[in-house]
């Protein structure tokens, strides 16, 4: 009996390290609401801070989640918290609304990427990345971390989201443009 409980102890302590060890790495990043948060924490110049808000403005109408109507988009993000949308040439669809914006730095100067990021009312003290990714706790400062995946610039959204939920379709293998 003993060696059974030392062998059952001895494969979930080998289970636990695996799954540690597959687990993506993180990236260090910087997440703010606002251009003035971003000042205030003092980790980047105003002018970055700026000119990286108006990158995230600029990228969200591309690669925001989009629906075919206020309703699913409500459903994921919360009542008033979407605006109707319509591409150069394209059909109107609803998008949340940016609710900040995430910087990957290397060191002051350089930013190796910007993007949009959104607050989903299933979750609404967590930012989430256009691609679905879950920013992790933001200090006060604005430093946090993210899946390295989520750090490179979203791809283009073409369709519309299919029912299922804003952190379903991560799970559902939906992809940006897919």
């Amino acid at each position: 009996m003993k060696r059974k409980n030392i062998f059952k102890f001895a494969l979930l302590g080998a289970t636990a390290l695996t799954l540690v060890a597959c687990a993506e790495a993180e990236e260090d990043i910087l997440a703010y609401n606002s251009v003035e948060a971003c000042v205030k924490a003092g980790q980047q110049d105003e002018s970055v801070c700026r000119a990286e808000f108006a990158k995230a403005q600029k990228l969200h109408n591309e690669v925001a989640p989009r629906y075919g109507n206020a309703r699913e988009c409500y459903s994921d993000f919360g009542y008033n918290r979407c605006n109707q949308y319509r591409p150069h040439g394209g059909s109107s669809v609803w998008l949340p609304f940016m609710m900040g914006y995430m910087l990957a730095p290397r060191g002051r100067t350089t930013i190796v990427s910007t993007q949009p990021l959104y607050r989903t009312s299933s979750d609404p003290n967590r930012y989430y990345t256009a691609g679905t990714g879950r920013v992790g706790a933001v200090s006060a400062n604005g430093r946090t971390q993210v899946a390295r995946s989520q750090v490179s610039r979203p791809a283009v959204r073409t369709r519309t989201v299919a029912r299922g939920g804003f952190g379903a379709r991560a799970t559902r293998g939906y992809g940006a443009g897919s």
